[in-house]
């Protein structure tokens, strides 16, 4: 959405923000900016600064700073130039030091971080990204303006912009032979050629590539440092050559390897990433290695010092059904086609939340029940849908209710509050030494064969694929499972408490992972994305174009980075839910 005030100039013919420019091989775009008076406030002796339609920068043990951003979708592989004028500064003085940030916190226990060093952002920042729009492939140029800067005593403001942007377009050529590709290992083909089959049927044209066919460059030259390198560069050949849009990755990280990235959010030094096979170009239309200081560590991120600059936008939609052998697969695929044949009745439009008080945020001043809130705004997406809440204040919240509610079936659930790679659990309201929730030993008494859900799983590591035993994502997939498919994280994910950006919304659905998992089911509720593979990954591209992660600083940016790096998309990418 476009949260800039005014937009006086322009000088080329400009649709609005989100669609793509057309325009001849070398453009000029100019663009001037009036961004609103800032409200100064006094909260607690500290002072805010508001500013109409805004967002905000929340970065721990910073100053919350308040930015406009404006994106343009340019040709893929676009070069583009930007530059841009800054007037009409002057200063403002203020009483009392800038309010600043608190920790985020994690959902999988009490770790808490926070970083009171770093750089305060410049008058206007820009990045190009490589992404996916509306099934082409497509540039971004998003630009931040931040037209706001702190000082001793006072605050600086600057109210006009005045942007130029030059560029030159690729000459891109899409190309339409296959719309998915399932990568596997050779043993799961039996399996896999009755899912593509099954595909075709419906008008996705699939085909299923063996790891030995990648490995030893069959289709396409076999470049690659090591296995998963391999599979990212025949990933992106079947982009360019085949003009495919979904990946499905068959097997467990044993099989087919996930990409270990090392972005250090003070907890945990690495863990799994699947985004590294959908990020398969960078913003010039090159191969996207991950590994752009090649040191032999991806995705660095305040690693030792390091980082590895990519833009994290998929290009491609991924997801995996991580089985352990063969007749996990086969079982898989024919609940898959049995979901596909099902007639959706009453069930599929129940929407079950299941939350409670997740965090202690009475030292802050504020009394939240993240869980529900988080949820509800999954709810106010998904209109037309039967809000059926297990939540902690209704007093709903039992293990026997989530189970005979998902034996009951429904089109969706989304759970909210802690989580490990075994089991999710949350609070009863300000009761936080109880846990209420449900693990793997729990999922043979579901009885909803049929009717499977698509589960929302927030927590940490409900999603942790790599591990010796199955984990809570894929186990809910199988066959005595009681979903369809399901979304987690493969590592700690972060949330964040208190308002301190003072615009009445808990920063609980506006950062990290609450934010993230409530863009999920926008996507399909408002946006109207239909398949599992564009839900997953429209959601992270909004979330990128709201939350600046401009790697110019290792400590600011890194649980930005690692919300999305390790968001995990389990199941068909091309399933349509409807």
């Amino acid at each position: 959405m476009d949260r800039i005030m005014a937009v006086c100039v322009v000088t080329l013919f400009l649709m609005s923000t989100g669609s793509i420019l057309t325009f001849s091989k070398e453009e000029t775009l100019t663009e001037i900016f009036v961004f609103p008076e800032p409200e100064i406030k006094e909260k607690n002796g500290y002072v805010q600064v508001l500013m109409e339609n805004a967002s905000y920068v929340r970065r721990p043990g910073m100053p919350v700073i308040p930015f406009y951003k404006k994106v343009y979708v340019l040709p893929f592989a676009s070069r583009v130039s930007v530059s841009c004028d800054v007037r009409g500064v002057r200063e403002i003085e203020t009483t009392g030091n800038a309010a600043t940030a608190h920790p985020f916190f994690s959902y999988g226990g009490t770790h808490e971080w926070s970083h009171d060093n770093g750089k305060e952002p410049v008058w206007y920042s820009h990045r190009m990204a490589a992404g996916i729009k509306d099934g082409r492939h497509v540039n971004y140029l998003i630009v931040n303006f931040y037209p706001v800067q702190y000082g001793e005593g006072n605050v600086l403001f600057a109210s006009n912009y005045t942007l130029k942007i030059r560029y030159t377009t690729g000459g891109y050529t899409e190309h339409d032979a296959y719309d998915m590709v399932i990568i596997c290992p050779w043993t799961y083909t039996f399996a896999m050629n009755r899912l593509a089959a099954h595909r075709e049927s419906q008008g996705v044209s699939t085909k299923v590539v063996s790891l030995f066919d990648i490995y030893s460059g069959r289709y396409f030259e076999g470049n690659g440092r090591d296995n998963a390198e391999k599979i990212k560069y025949f990933i992106k050949n079947a982009v360019e050559e085949w003009g495919i849009q979904h990946v499905l990755l068959v097997g467990d990280t044993m099989r087919v390897p996930s990409r270990t990235v090392y972005a250090y959010d003070g907890s945990e030094p690495s863990f799994l990433s699947d985004l590294y096979y959908a990020d398969v170009f960078d913003a010039e239309g090159a191969f996207s290695s991950w590994d752009t200081n090649s040191n032999g560590y991806f995705g660095e991120y305040n690693h030792s010092g390091n980082k590895d600059v990519m833009d994290i936008y998929p290009d491609v939609y991924v997801a995996r059904l991580p089985c352990r052998n063969m007749i996990e697969a086969f079982f898989v695929v024919s609940k898959i086609m049995r979901y596909d044949a099902t007639e959706k009745g009453e069930w599929f439009n129940r929407f079950v939340v299941v939350a409670g008080d997740s965090f202690n945020d009475s030292s802050w001043g504020t009394d939240y029940i993240e869980g529900e809130i988080t949820t509800a705004k999954s709810v106010e997406y998904m209109a037309g849908f039967e809000a059926v809440k297990l939540w902690a204040s209704l007093g709903t919240l039992t293990k026997e209710r989530i189970l005979s509610e998902f034996t009951e079936g429904a089109g969706f659930i989304h759970f909210d509050g802690h989580g490990s790679y075994l089991s999710w659990a949350t609070h009863p309201v300000h009761d936080y030494h109880t846990w209420v929730g449900i693990s793997v030993q729990d999922m043979p008494a579901i009885k909803n064969t049929g009717r499977p859900a698509v589960v929302m799983i927030g927590g940490c590591h409900t999603g942790q694929i790599g591990m010796l035993y199955e984990c809570f994502g894929y186990r809910l997939i199988r066959k005595s499972g009681g979903a369809i498919a399901t979304v987690g994280y493969t590592s700690l994910s972060w949330g964040a408490d208190d308002d301190v950006n003072g615009n009445g919304d808990p920063d609980i659905i506006e950062y990290a992972s609450g934010y993230l998992n409530t863009l999920f089911f926008k996507q399909y509720g408002v946006n109207h994305a239909h398949t599992l593979g564009q839900m997953w990954g429209d959601a992270i591209t909004e979330y990128l174009h709201n939350s600046p992660v401009e790697w110019n600083d290792a400590f600011l940016d890194v649980w930005d980075a690692k919300t999305v790096e390790s968001w995990i998309l389990m199941g068909d990418p091309s399933l349509l839910i409807e």
